[in-house]
């Protein structure tokens, strides 16, 4: 669709049409609006916004066609991107005016509610929220890209739409009464006040899931919304069509157990909410991640795989037996209770068939492999979800899907379950899943009459490759090439935008990190001009970016450095753009902080590698400046000056992240460890010293609790769990002759290898890699055989978790269904892991000082 006004420049990407005004003012952020609409009025709307928007100065952006605005209302590209069919970027004196004639000329139109923002009038598909106007990008505490704004203050404001309205405390709403037509209530009712809402289950872009009391007759009951318009096909069904088909499976489904009963159906304003009896508070994906996987121990648990198994049979033939199809069965909904003997339930039918008719639809993985593209579905389709789930509950992951060949998806999905699975005491249920994973229909149900009678099977175990140096040489050179064609598009405009991916420049997430690895493949071809060309793309960058290491300015300036762009530090990047080298203050205003990724330490450390490197170059004063900041960073830690904030440590599942190397006190043993070996200093000695040895005296009890049978698989992971702080305690008993940390490592490493085969994610942070370079730096240290092979083990998991064939593999990302090539999410961090395990070692990015 074109879009044009006198005056302004036009152009297009694949998802979106711009119109920039050459008298608007640069603007980092501020008021913005959105229109919402429906796909097939896109063209209509368009007619009416355009001559509104010239009389005013704005930027503003269209989506380009209607099944691209089908797309951003389906919720699948994010929750904050439905209904956003045009957003305009007024100057903020006019941003009342332009958001009033906008409702004025849409008044009775409609479209999705834009859940992050606020509605400018009840009646017209207009919204406003404070928001970013430019991509500035940053690696959060999380580890995922942020869109970030700061205040006049210096404070950092997350500027991602979510799916709530959010405001950053220095803007005031222009809006003097302060409507919020678009906010949810703040203690929601429902159906006139005969629903109390006591608790949200879930956040969803089609709609939100409660828990609420029946006040009429005092009983728990669940409440489902379906949001109008969102999720629109081309038929014109929406959200609501779907939960209108729930709700006659369900009523076809009166009496079966293990299936809610649909108490109620009303509407509230566009939206329809159904009612259904409680089944539970916890389904299976929480149960698994929480308590861990499931097993057949041989005393018919309720934990075990195949009791469970057996319960969800029952429940899909009861309801097979009234006709319907539920074609979405997977872990979030199958709902456990205590009432009896390990219940099931079998929840979520709004796409369910019932007598052969339903609105269609799949879940990656689940059902998607084995649904027919016309056609009803058949009870047999079912039964591969059943295998899908169970593969779930055994290994606590879902199904591999980043191939675009469901038949590579499904034997990769195998090879992992026999990798977390093994042995002959798990080959009646290994069997079992095997047969259900089946394409072929009639071995499904041959499968589902074994599981009825309790008969046993047998599951051949997937071929797997043999892990040498001819594999190595040709998933480096693949994954190489892959890596280097990111880069290209990175630094390509056109591909950039055909792209539409945010692109950060630090390297945790960003550029640097993948062209630090890229650099250690510089003999390969075109690594050397893409690096070249990825690093003067990245200095030409102008990001709001912390003076940290892995997430912050400075990893920029060591990768710009090893790229040969360094320049003297009197005109060095930090000092031209007027950042500051060292932390002033945390992203929330406290105190600054002490961590490895953003904080005191990982910028010290940083700083070391920079000396290094200067030396290397024979500039000893600049060597020397980057070592003085190195200093203020161990003044900053020595006198409390910088502090630990570790996010989450004392929640569930947050595993060792208060001990780990990502946020918490491995992380700044790991500076101290590097700084006194450096320096000499005694004082910093003793203090790595003392830093070892809590970090030494607390790792048993982590290792205890990472061989719990509930224990949470991030106990394994680099950033937060054992694979970091045993790569610490491997570099202490180096820097301080000390061989008791590298027993302590080894134990650490034997933790991680358990835990290794329910990891799902192949990625540095938090996945398989990280664990891989444990393994490597501890074979290395204690020149052990055992962990070499465990390495060798860690790269058939990552294979196994993977797309592309084993020598030309394809690694997810940690959405775990698309590559992308960042260093900690992503298949550059991956080829660091496999880069080493080919030369035997070599260089781990910010832990290698040589």
């Amino acid at each position: 669709m074109a879009v044009s006004i006198a005056g302004r420049s036009g152009w297009s990407d694949d998802t979106w049409s711009y119109l920039n005004d050459p008298r608007m003012p640069a603007m980092e952020h501020g008021w913005k609006l959105h229109v919402s609409a429906r796909p097939g009025d896109l063209d209509d709307v368009t007619r009416l916004v355009l001559p509104v928007l010239s009389r005013y100065v704005c930027h503003a952006k269209f989506a380009r066609d209607p099944e691209i605005l089908r797309r951003l209302n389906s919720g699948v590209v994010s929750a904050g991107a439905v209904g956003k069919a045009v957003t305009v970027y007024p100057v903020a004196d006019a941003v009342v005016e332009v958001a009033l004639e906008l409702a004025a000329v849409l008044r009775d139109r409609e479209g999705p509610q834009v859940v992050s923002d606020r509605r400018v009038d009840p009646r017209a598909p207009v919204y406003y929220r404070y928001g970013p106007f430019t991509g500035d990008y940053r690696t959060g505490r999380s580890g995922r890209l942020e869109s970030v704004m700061t205040g006049p203050d210096g404070r950092i404001f997350d500027g991602l739409a979510v799916g709530r309205y959010r405001c950053p405390p220095w803007a005031e709403d222009p809006f003097a009464s302060g409507s919020g037509h678009g906010d949810e209530p703040s203690v929601p009712g429902f159906g006139g006040g005969r629903y109390t809402v006591t608790a949200g289950i879930a956040r969803a872009p089609r709609g939100n899931v409660y828990r609420a009391v029946d006040r009429t007759h005092g009983r728990p009951v669940v409440v489902k919304q379906a949001r109008a318009f969102v999720g629109e096909d081309e038929s014109g069904m929406d959200a609501r069509h779907r939960l209108r088909n729930e709700r006659t499976v369900l009523t076809s489904l009166d009496g079966v157990t293990g299936v809610p009963r649909a108490l109620d159906y009303f509407a509230h304003q566009a939206d329809e909410y159904l009612v259904m009896s409680e089944c539970g508070t916890r389904d299976l994906r929480r149960d698994v991640l929480l308590n861990g996987p499931y097993r057949d121990d041989g005393t018919g648990s309720t934990r075990a795989l195949s009791t469970l198994a057996f319960r969800l049979l029952r429940v899909l033939d009861a309801i097979h037996g009234r006709n319907v199809v539920v074609r979405d069965l997977k872990p979030d909904n199958v709902v456990l209770d205590d009432s009896g003997p390990g219940r099931c339930h079998v929840i979520d039918f709004g796409i369910s068939e019932r007598d052969g008719a339903g609105p269609g639809g799949a879940t990656p993985g689940y059902s998607e492999p084995v649904l027919r593209a016309t056609g009803p579905a058949a009870p047999t389709d079912d039964y591969y979800s059943l295998g899908a789930t169970l593969f779930f509950a055994a290994t606590g992951m879902d199904p591999v899907i980043v191939d675009t060949d469901h038949e590579v998806n499904r034997d990769r999905t195998l090879a992992c379950l026999a990798e977390a699975l093994p042995g002959d005491a798990h080959q009646g249920i290994r069997s079992s899943i095997t047969g259900l994973l089946n394409f072929d229909p009639a071995v499904r149900a041959g499968t589902v009459d074994r599981l009825r009678t309790g008969a046993a099977g047998t599951a051949r175990r997937p071929a797997r490759p043999r892990i040498d140096n001819d594999l190595l040489d040709a998933i480096i050179e693949h994954t190489t090439a892959y890596c280097v064609g990111e880069a290209q598009a990175i630094t390509d405009p056109e591909r950039a935008a055909q792209l539409n991916v945010p692109t950060s420049i630090d390297v945790y997430g960003g550029s640097s990190g993948l062209g630090l690895e890229l650099l250690h493949h510089a003999h390969r071809p075109d690594v050397r001009s893409a690096v070249t060309a990825l690093a003067r793309w990245t200095a030409e960058q102008s990001r709001n970016l912390s003076p940290g290491f892995y997430t912050g300015r400075t990893g920029v300036e060591l990768f710009l450095a090893e790229a040969g762009l360094a320049t003297e530090p009197e005109t060095g990047a930090e000092v031209r753009s007027g950042y500051p080298v060292l932390p002033e203050r945390a992203p929330d205003g406290g105190p600054p902080e002490a961590d490895l990724i953003a904080g005191a330490a990982g910028i010290g450390l940083g700083r070391l590698l920079l000396a290094r490197h200067a030396l290397r170059s024979g500039r000893r004063h600049t060597a020397g400046r980057h070592l003085a900041v190195a200093a203020d960073c161990d003044r900053m830690l020595a006198t409390g000056t910088a502090l630990l904030t570790p996010t989450g440590a004392d929640t569930p599942g947050s595993a060792a992240l208060r001990e780990g190397i990502a946020h918490g006190e491995a992380g700044v043993t790991c500076f101290l460890l590097e700084y006194g070996a450096a320096t000499g200093d005694p004082d910093v000695i003793s203090r790595s010293e003392k830093a070892a040895a809590r970090l030494a005296a607390v790792t048993p009890e982590i290792i205890a609790a990472a061989t719990e049978p509930g224990a949470t698989r991030r106990y394994g992971s680099w950033c937060r769990g054992l694979a970091g702080i045993g790569t610490v305690l491997v570099r202490a008993a180096e820097r301080l002759d000390e061989p008791g940390y590298l027993d302590l490592a080894q134990r650490a490493a034997r933790a991680c290898a358990v835990l290794a085969p329910r990891m799902p994610l192949v990625t540095q942070c938090c996945g398989l890699a990280g664990v891989g370079e444990l393994m490597l730096e501890v074979s290395d240290a204690a020149a052990s055989e055992e962990f070499r092979d465990a390495a060798e083990t860690i790269a058939l998991l990552i294979l196994s978790r993977s797309g592309g064939t084993w020598s030309r593999p394809v690694f997810p990302d940690t959405g775990l269904a698309r590559p992308s090539a960042t260093w900690a999410g992503g298949s550059a961090g991956v080829l660091a892991f496999f880069r080493r395990l080919h030369d035997g070692g070599g260089a781990r990015l910010g832990l290698d000082l040589g």
